[in-house]
């Protein structure tokens, strides 16, 4: 007799599993692979073939929640801020001016296609596509090798990283309107803006920067333990920034950038750590909101979800693009790239809860309509990125050229060889000793030590120092002896 938990493990790994395995498959024919994530989960829902029964929308949201802190502020780390801060003020106007526009357009074209809806219902629909998708966007830039202009895609991403404050602000407005909450006057919408950007960006900023000071400063005991502080931190920064009424996915977004942008002991490791933890939580958000969706409702309400998709990728996105970016510096071109790569995904998602856990009326319809569009925005705009940047002449691929960058220098295969990254312990017998006393195998060299904020080349005189982070390549055979000779405790 299997028990319940090793069941659902069973369930939960193979889905993971073959959600992954086919996705190599799926995304060689241009298909977004958070999409197919989607799509897993919905087949795997108790109105598909899987028939696991799964409505908890609270839950749902905390693990989008989670899960979404960790992208935008893994975003924030990668972000490259040399290349962002002189277009920062057009990532601005899109992440406000931009997201508020395609609410307002997108709200009176829905009000007046499908009159049933009243213009409050219509505002929060538009208010919860607005904001594009931080996990959508990374993800498409990550796995796409297209040469895009850099600035292009520093754009598009501070855009998605920071509209989440906007999107959530016209989320809560249009819901306490329809609630008819009279205890919110304009004043005090105004007031919550201005509450959640200052006080985001501020909390964000300071945070990150306390947080770098203790990364560098404590000398923690044991390597692993920093991954656990950087882990550990994210939710930290949402949570404090949250409660001193603050937007904590702005928050944590900056404070990625603060971090990302400086020195930090064991960087390399952190970020290849994070990446990896980030995918799964993407995998599981995915798979998660997939198995909320009934697709027999789907089909109801798949015209009005098209029409609507539609709408806002060919509309209410490329006008809010060209009218808040008026006379900005940018050819047309880029500027329409711009207005197709408005990806809709998790964010949507996550506030199409909103209305379901505060009881509305039209909450589960309008949940529906939501995952449909973010459905229609992924295949359509995301499976055609690649193409529309080659016709509009920003996509300039090579295909005779192969780059390697300073972190693919790992993944370089050597046959009958291994290239190995070793951290010295502390207390190592090999500590303090000149390379050519620690008598390595001849088949072995030593390429490069990382010793705190130095890259030494080292020589048969090189002293090995606690902390180091030593690069050995060696064949196969004799790789285990020089892990054994490094670790050895003295």
């Amino acid at each position: 007799m299997i028990d319940s938990f090793t069941l659902q493990a069973l369930v939960i790994s193979t889905l993971i599993l073959f959600s992954i395995l086919s996705s190599k498959l799926f995304f060689r024919f241009g298909f977004p692979i958070l999409l197919i994530f989607l799509t897993f989960g919905m087949l795997a829902g108790s109105d598909g073939p899987g028939g696991i029964d799964f409505s908890d929308y609270s839950l749902a949201q905390s693990i989008g929640i989670f899960a979404l802190i960790y992208i935008l502020f893994l975003g924030g780390l990668e972000s490259e801020w040399d290349s962002l801060k002189n277009f920062l003020a057009v990532g601005i106007r899109l992440s406000i001016i931009g997201t508020i526009l395609t609410a307002l357009i997108l709200g009176v074209v829905i009000h007046y296609l499908f009159p049933v809806l009243g213009f409050m219902e219509s505002f929060l629909l538009g208010s919860i596509v607005s904001a594009t998708d931080a996990a959508s966007v990374f993800n498409i830039f990550k796995t796409d090798s297209s040469d895009l202009p850099v600035h292009l895609k520093k754009i598009i991403e501070f855009e998605s990283g920071s509209n989440d404050a906007v999107g959530v602000l016209l989320t809560t407005i249009f819901m306490n309107l329809l609630t008819a909450d009279a205890s919110f006057s304009g004043f005090q919408f105004f007031r919550f803006f201005v509450m959640q950007v200052l006080v985001g960006m501020m909390m964000g900023y300071s945070l990150g920067i306390l947080i770098l000071y203790l990364m560098n400063s404590v000398k923690l005991g044991y390597d692993g333990l920093y991954l656990v502080f950087i882990t550990a931190s994210v939710p930290f920064i949402y949570a404090v920034t949250t409660v001193f009424q603050g937007n904590g996915f702005l928050a944590v977004y900056i404070a990625g950038i603060i971090v990302g942008r400086n020195k930090f002991i064991h960087k390399k490791s952190i970020f290849r750590f994070l990446n990896g933890y980030v995918w799964i939580l993407q995998i599981g958000m995915f798979l998660c909101f997939g198995l909320l969706v009934y697709p027999t409702r789907m089909a109801n309400i798949w015209v009005p979800g098209l029409l609507i998709g539609v709408i806002l990728i060919l509309f209410a996105r490329p006008a809010a693009v060209f009218i808040s970016l008026f006379r900005v510096n940018l050819p047309i071109r880029e500027k329409l790239f711009i207005s197709w790569v408005g990806l809709r995904g998790a964010s949507p998602i996550i506030l199409a809860t909103f209305p379901i856990a505060q009881g509305l009326v039209w909450g589960d319809l309008l949940f529906h309509i939501v995952f449909f569009v973010v459905l229609v925005s992924l295949l359509i705009q995301g499976s055609l990125i690649p193409k529309v940047a080659q016709w509009l002449g920003i996509l300039k691929k090579d295909p005779d050229r192969k780059i390697y960058h300073p972190t693919d220098f790992d993944n370089i295969e050597f046959p009958g060889m291994t290239l190995q990254e070793l951290i010295v312990p502390y207390n190592s017998s090999v500590v303090d000793k000149a390379l050519f006393e620690i008598k390595l195998p001849e088949q072995s060299h030593i390429l490069l030590i990382a010793r705190g904020e130095q890259f030494l080349i080292p020589s048969g005189n090189t002293q090995v120092k606690g902390g180091d982070v030593v690069w050995v390549l060696a064949k196969d055979d004799v790789m285990p002896i020089i892990g054994r000779t490094f670790m050895a405790i003295a």
